[in-house]
């Protein structure tokens, strides 16, 4: 039997996360340290506003919303970016915030959504358009006054159990990128149960061509300083060990590529007492904390003349981690998962699975089995991890760490969202805990584990999205020419064969999450992977490939000629 790109999906997987925790009110809202509350209230008067979008501009921006991995992003002040743009999607939101208080007979004025983000132009001239369609909608906003990562703004979703929180962020995307998202009250990226609901109050909104607010809102606007609620939350967790690491000696060397971690993780270590040097790179390049991006920050750590020292970074709303070991290399995000995962097991003697997307290294499947540890693996996005966390936590167990290859990772305990702020943290708290480099600690787990893989991810640009799908169609025809053959095991290419068995059931596994299934990757018979698929935020095609070998030599060979072959693919 033939086999096509159609796969049931398991419903279980798509479900809708729900609480019934005590509901955030200016009674209970409580501050440590500095953090700030200030009010203002008004009354209320109705008018009638024009929509200034058009139909087809909205159905864009709310199928964007709804089926990236990540909210909507795109360049700002274009045609899908705009503060019309903007507005009509705080209206969609404000629609299913006051919907849903309906359905659990929750009074409208009692509850807060809470709203900020990074440092992003797209961002600093949103966030007061925001807040004050929201209030005119009657809604009551906590507002995040200075940028904020995006950790933080989902640890204080969690801990004040907001209904929705409203997160502008367009991440490791280019500066001229705006993105809006959306965060649940268990401090995790929104689902499509969440994101298609505001989808379609988009398009009614448009298609109506007007909406009501007040003239003068009744919505109530509380500043808020969220910083030691987040460091807080941080020590509840008993992960990381700030005194050990001031005693260590261990020097932190810093590039916040001029994100919202810059305000956060130099605080952080200063106030324990632990060296940090800043490095300010310009901020033009990034913000994402790659090995290119990292240059000035590898260059400093690899001349400085500390014993004992790390190199730390993260993207432009610091979900995402850069580390770069004490000889100003990068470490890649694969090995920082591996030793994060390895220094809670075996250091702070957590358990837990371990969950991790498809694009992300086997690596972590050594360790798990080393432990005896349960694994899980998902599509690409944050989102489906965070489903995979909160499924195992409602039947009472919880993971070791969960991450992807591109640089996010949550742990044990806590929020179901990516973290650079406490990956950081915990990489350095491995260094002063075991008192040696972190390239030596690398290698003496890879060895003890017998991991010989190489990886090479990269990515290509089209010029339009038909360019885009029209090679991502040529894929789907190779994948299936491939597992339609009558052959057991058939030819990637002269040197590789396709294990057909694991690629159909691991797609299968996919499918299950994500009915359109998540690009199409190769299992070999050797141990290798290659996965090509389109970004969810991005006019990019990705291609992740890891390559095993009796020795790391020939794993990177066999690295090179999987290449060769994935670049034929996509006309590259």
């Amino acid at each position: 039997m033939k086999i096509n790109c159609v796969f049931p999906m398991n419903s279980s997987k798509m479900q809708n996360v729900s609480n019934n925790k005590k509901k955030i009110t200016l009674k209970n809202i409580k501050n440590t340290g500095t953090d700030s509350v200030s009010f203002g209230a008004t009354r209320v008067n109705d008018v009638v506003q024009q929509v200034n979008v058009d139909y087809e501009t909205a159905r864009t921006v709310a199928n964007s919303l709804s089926n990236s991995t990540s909210g909507h992003r795109a360049p700002y002040m274009s045609k899908t970016f705009n503060p019309e743009v903007v507005k009509l999607i705080t209206l969609g939101a404000a629609k299913y915030i006051k919907e849903n208080a309906e359905k659990t007979g929750t009074a409208i004025d009692k509850g807060y959504v809470v709203v900020g983000g990074d440092t992003r132009k797209a961002t600093v001239d949103s966030l007061p358009l925001i807040n004050d369609t929201l209030v005119r909608q009657g809604i009551n906003v906590m507002n995040i006054t200075e940028p904020a990562p995006t950790p933080v703004i989902a640890v204080v979703a969690k801990k004040y159990n907001t209904d929705l929180t409203v997160l502008m962020s367009a991440s490791h995307n280019p500066w001229s990128d705006g993105g809006y998202n959306f965060i649940t009250a268990d401090g995790a990226v929104a689902p499509y149960s969440v994101t298609g609901q505001i989808a379609k109050n988009i398009l009614n909104i448009a298609q109506k061509g007007v909406y009501s607010e007040q003239l003068i809102p009744k919505g109530i606007n509380v500043d808020f300083d969220p910083y030691h609620t987040y460091i807080s939350e941080l020590a509840k967790l008993k992960l990381i060990d700030f005194e050990k690491i001031k005693k260590s000696g261990v020097t932190v060397f810093y590039d916040g590529l001029k994100g919202a971690g810059t305000n956060y993780i130099p605080k952080m270590f200063d106030e324990f007492g632990i060296p940090v040097v800043k490095v300010e790179s310009s901020g033009q390049i990034g913000p994402n904390p790659t090995g290119d991006n990292l240059k000035l920050l590898r260059d400093i750590v690899a001349k400085s003349d500390v014993k004992l020292k790390i190199g730390l970074s993260n993207d432009g709303d610091a979900d995402r981690f850069g580390v770069v070991d004490e000889n100003g290399q990068f470490v890649d995000p694969n090995d920082v998962l591996l030793l994060v995962g390895y220094h809670l097991a075996k250091n702070k003697e957590k358990t837990g699975d371990i969950i991790r997307s498809q694009a992300t290294s086997m690596q972590l499947d050594k360790l798990s089995g080393k432990y005896g540890f349960g694994i899980n693996i998902t599509p690409v996005g944050f989102k489906y991890i965070a489903e995979d966390i909160l499924s195992k936590r409602k039947h009472n167990r919880d993971i070791l760490i969960a991450g992807e290859e591109s640089g996010g990772l949550t742990v044990n305990g806590h929020i179901p969202e990516k973290d650079g702020i406490i990956a950081n943290a915990l990489i350095t708290d491995l260094v002063a805990t075991e008192g040696k480099p972190i390239s030596e600690i690398l290698k003496n787990l890879k060895k003890s584990l017998g991991i010989f893989y190489s990886i090479n991810n990269f990515s290509v640009r089209y010029e339009n999205e038909k360019k885009k799908n029209a090679v991502m169609d040529r894929v789907c025809e190779f994948w299936l020419d491939k597992i339609n053959a009558s052959e057991e095991n058939v030819d990637f290419d002269a040197w590789h064969r396709i294990d057909k068995e694991t690629t159909v059931n691991e797609d299968i596994n996919i499918r299950s999450y994500k009915s359109g299934g998540d690009g199409y990757k190769f299992f070999m018979t050797d141990g290798s992977t290659v996965l090509i698929r389109k970004s969810g935020t991005e006019p990019l095609v990705r291609c992740y490939i890891e390559a095993t070998g009796k020795n790391t030599k020939k794993a990177a060979e066999n690295c090179d000629i999987l290449e060769m072959t994935a670049n034929e693919l996509l006309e590259r």
